[in-house]
């Protein structure tokens, strides 16, 4: 999984957000179920980096 920063404004005010998916269309797609795309014009859209997976939980043996 990914994490891509992305730039949102409504004409006078700008805002910024990061989303976790797995490419940039994919994290387009969430922002746009978020927020009212009618009004928030997505003005950018980087990749910010990677989430590391969890690690599954271990038994440690006796």
């Amino acid at each position: 999984m990914q994490v891509f920063r992305m730039t949102l404004s409504d004409g006078a005010r700008k805002f910024h957000i990061a989303i976790q998916a797995p490419d940039a269309a994919a994290a387009e797609a969430k922002a746009a179920d978020c927020f009212d795309t009618s009004k928030w014009q997505i003005l950018n859209i980087r990749r910010a980096g990677v989430v590391a997976a969890r690690p599954e939980p271990q038994s440690v043996a006796a």
